[in-house]
């Protein structure tokens, strides 16, 4: 998850718990009226379905933001085509490319790298201002999987970057989630030149045998 989309859901969060507690309130006076005001009563209740509709419908709606394509049977490659469907209605095109045969993977190495490449790919879309964005699934061996995120945008100055901001200007949530695995993300870019990111984590061949 980038940091934008964590800070959208907080936010949000932070709203539906006031929502829910001004139903609740509700629900409370309507117990106080039910006896004495049923018609008031049953207002209010009617106003609490509507609120908590409403509320599941923009839950549901934050769930599907945030939540990156389902790995079934660990088929990355799968997962990474259904994220790149998912990106058409942006002004940026995306293409998805495989280079090697990617066998399944560990669930968890395929989760970290789905995850990583889905803040990638939403930066490059939402600021890069990209007209074009590939997304390689790279495992031409037997120790390393990795995925690339290239754009043609805008570009920026690494130096720069990490001067201001440290390793958060260049996707610290996606190196904490590689390095946890021992895996990295390096990011090449410059102004007016595009970005390419390539996240990449080590594969033990018996692991990768057995989950096959």
């Amino acid at each position: 998850m980038t940091d934008e989309a964590r800070g959208r859901g907080a936010g949000t969060g932070y709203t539906l718990a006031q929502e829910l507690a001004g139903s609740r309130m509700l629900l409370q006076a309507a117990d106080r009226d039910w006896d004495r005001r049923p018609d008031l009563a049953r207002t209010q209740v009617r106003a609490v379905v509507d609120a908590l509709g409403a509320n599941l419908a923009e839950t549901r709606t934050i769930i599907s933001d945030l939540t990156p394509p389902a790995l079934e049977h660990d088929d990355l490659g799968t997962a990474l085509r259904i994220l790149c469907a998912r990106t058409t209605a942006t002004p940026s095109r995306v293409v998805f490319r495989t280079e090697g045969e990617p066998g399944a993977l560990p669930r968890d190495r395929a989760a970290a790298l789905l995850r990583v490449a889905q803040g990638l790919l939403a930066n490059a879309c939402e600021h890069a201002r990209a007209r074009h964005v590939w997304i390689t699934l790279d495992h031409r061996d037997d120790t390393t999987v990795a995925v690339e995120v290239q754009d043609d945008g805008v570009g920026f100055d690494t130096a720069r970057a990490t001067a201001e901001t440290g390793d958060r200007g260049l996707g610290l949530t996606g190196r904490e989630r590689l390095g946890a695995l021992g895996g990295s993300l390096t990011v090449r870019s410059a102004p007016g030149r595009g970005t390419l990111a390539r996240a990449s984590l080590p594969v033990d061949a018996l692991a990768l045998a057995g989950s096959r």
